[in-house]
């Protein structure tokens, strides 16, 4: 496939040094022989990294139209990172110009459900945008997608999280210092899990070792003194942080939609502690790959009384899982999966765009 990719600065994220999720997903549709050619907005000091797919940066939409239009429209598919600067005039003239198969890449939906008509998220999504693509990748499992195709008219929704570059995220050999940590920021739906899982479970084991990176918004004046608090640490230093701890509490970022550092840790082959969510049990195996808990009782007896050969296995089932499943290497494979079956569905009485409006306004 000719596949052009519509992403976000690279300077969009904390950690640059890795790439953005879009980065890396075309480098990894590149290692699978398609042509990628990724357009990010142009923004001082942007970094290059090497044997990445071609970049190119753009100034605005009037910009794309003037150099790109032409290379998006003889592209066989165009993928727009919901987070791309303007995501919502950019995606009308990606469907717009296009010819070939445009997708949405939408990494937070839980903000887009949550926002959907608000006045400061127009400039990024609306559903009417949404339902212009033929596919969908979104965050978020359980009922989520068939909820996106029902209520928002979306053709066709897939559950597609980043996946995991493992060059980066493996097991590392070191002593544990605590007995349980999580890796922030928390947000505010999140803030009770965190507090009835980690916090209540450090009060009610005064002996245990417990840690907190990010996520500081969660501190109260009854802070248990046995919790250690710090910054969150580079992504550098992931693995590291987990394999610092005998389990990590690996929190969703909203209800049916997986933490930003699930993958990674389960890579880091960290046994991993989950509040239940539907769509949990889609990713890993409850109970043999991670291990739920509801309460800070739940949580007390797995860090006093799991074995630690049993302990160990946890974290190596989920690394299992991560190499069988949740690398970008897969989610490049998913991609291919999906976009063939959109295209073969839209094959039969698929309408005929009509000619690009900014093209119009401007010859």
């Amino acid at each position: 496939m000719d596949i052009v990719f519509l992403g976000p600065p690279c300077e969009a994220f904390a950690d640059g040094a890795r790439g953005s999720p879009t980065r890396q997903l075309a480098q990894a549709l590149r290692r699978r022989g398609h042509p990628v050619l990724l357009l990010e907005q142009a923004l001082s000091g942007s970094s290059w990294l090497e044997g990445e797919p071609v970049r190119a940066p753009y100034l605005d939409v009037a910009d794309l139209h003037a150099r790109f239009r032409s290379r998006v429209r003889r592209a066989d598919l165009v993928l727009v990172d919901a987070d791309v600067p303007r995501g919502a005039e950019v995606g009308r003239w990606a469907q717009d110009t296009a010819r070939g198969l445009t997708v949405c890449w939408d990494r937070d939906t839980p903000r887009t459900l949550r926002h959907e008509r608000s006045r400061e998220y127009a400039a990024r999504m609306t559903p009417e945008l949404i339902a212009g693509y033929p596919l969908l990748l979104c965050s978020s499992g359980g009922p989520v997608p068939e909820r996106l195709e029902r209520e928002w008219g979306v053709a066709r929704a897939r559950v597609f999280p980043p996946g995991v570059p493992l060059e980066h995220f493996a097991p590392r050999a070191r002593e544990p210092r605590w007995d349980l940590g999580h890796l922030g920021p928390s947000s505010a739906e999140r803030r009770t899990l965190l507090g009835r899982l980690l916090l209540d479970a450090a009060r009610d084991w005064a002996e245990g070792r417990f840690v907190l990176a990010g996520g500081m918004s969660v501190v109260d004046a009854a802070w248990p003194a046995n919790v250690t608090r710090q910054a969150a640490p580079p992504s550098r230093e992931h693995p590291d942080f987990h394999a610092a701890q005998r389990f990590t509490l690996a929190l969703s970022r909203a209800e049916h939609t997986p933490g930003p550092h699930l993958f990674e840790a389960a890579a880091c082959g960290a046994a991993l502690v989950c509040e239940p969510w539907p769509g949990l049990e889609d990713l890993f195996s409850l109970g043999e790959e991670v291990l739920v808990a509801r309460t800070a009782k739940d949580v007390l007896l797995y860090l006093r009384e799991m074995p630690e050969a049993d302990r160990l296995q946890l974290g190596a089932r989920a690394r299992e899982r991560v190499l069988a499943e949740h690398t970008v290497d897969q989610r490049a494979l998913a991609l291919e999966r999906y976009a063939d079956e959109a295209v073969r569905g839209a094959s039969v009485g698929a309408p005929v765009r009509d000619t690009d409006p900014l093209e119009r306004s401007l010859s």
